[in-house]
């Protein structure tokens, strides 16, 4: 493509439409069941509630609790992996042997599937014969419920989560520094610049684009999390690491199809103004710098 030609504005509105037909469309559709009766017992001549089962699911006692597991999950994926990342991607930037081998062995969790991750790590964490457990009754400890109660099993499903993503900040983050000229970290080192002061003053302003990347996709995905925790505990102990994934197949399980669809909606909601609101901050964070 001649990047000097202008093209006519009419080309862009193509990929517009087939974005719209098959993605927007299809996406959007579903939420009119959000206002419905719809459930496993009525599939036909469903009837209009209006904000029934929005209203519903905000006062549902397993929304509030999914809600904050969900922010947990998200919060903990997005500092971690993307200050681990950082970190590894900074050390594999430098002149170091067997560097290459080494970013393939930290790429490799990024391969597995959440359900082989999610095997692996409820085996780790099992109570009875779990991997971690014995090690504690190596020293004499007492066997840990990882798993069965809340706060050990969130933090359980958080650290399988950081594992099989960090390699993925790794490599994105490597990409950013590779692409920072050499001149500019020779002109620094000339004027008499520190490690540190190269690091704060040119290489951090210059990959911040691609933390800022790095920071969003763990943002959403994180928020979106669901074969992880649905593969691990299932959402329990009773609804204890309940994430809004977890809750809407739960729902859709249980027969609460227009329910499950509202929890749908009400999350989608709460996605939309967090990626924005931080898409908005970012840029100015950028533009800071």
């Amino acid at each position: 493509m001649n990047r000097k030609k202008i093209y006519p504005l009419y080309l862009a509105a193509i990929p517009a439409i087939v974005f719209i037909i098959f993605f927007i469309i299809p996406s959007t559709a579903g939420y009119y069941y959000a206002f419905t009766n719809w459930s496993a017992a009525r599939t036909e001549n469903l009837k209009f509630v209006g904000f029934e089962n929005i209203i519903a699911a905000i006062q549902s006692s397993k929304v509030p609790t999914a809600f904050v597991n969900t922010l947990i999950y998200a919060g903990v994926k997005t500092v971690l992996v993307t200050l681990l990342g950082f970190v590894f991607a900074y050390i594999l930037n430098r002149e170091i042997k067997s560097r290459t081998a080494l970013r393939t062995v930290y790429f490799i969790p990024s391969i597995f599937s959440a359900l082989v991750v999610g095997l692996i790590f409820s085996a780790v964490f099992q109570t009875r014969h779990g991997t971690l457990n014995n090690i504690l009754n190596v020293f004499g400890l007492a066997n840990v419920q990882w798993l069965g109660s809340r706060w050990t099993a969130v933090f359980a499903i958080c650290f399988a989560e950081v594992w099989r993503n960090v390699g993925y900040a790794i490599i994105i983050t490597l990409a950013g520094m590779q692409s920072v000229s050499a001149d500019y970290v020779e002109a620094g080192k000339l004027d008499g610049a520190s490690e540190w002061q190269l690091f704060k003053n040119i290489t951090l302003p210059l990959i911040m684009p691609t933390v800022n990347v790095n920071i969003l996709f763990s943002l959403i995905y994180g928020l979106k999390m669901f074969d992880l925790i649905y593969v691990m505990t299932g959402g329990g102990p009773g609804s204890a690491t309940e994430s809004f994934g977890t809750l809407m197949m739960n729902e859709m399980s249980a027969g609460r199809y227009a329910q499950s669809v509202a929890v749908n909606l009400v999350f989608t909601l709460i996605l939309i103004i967090i990626s924005f609101g931080y898409q908005k901050f970012s840029s100015r964070w950028e533009t800071v710098i």
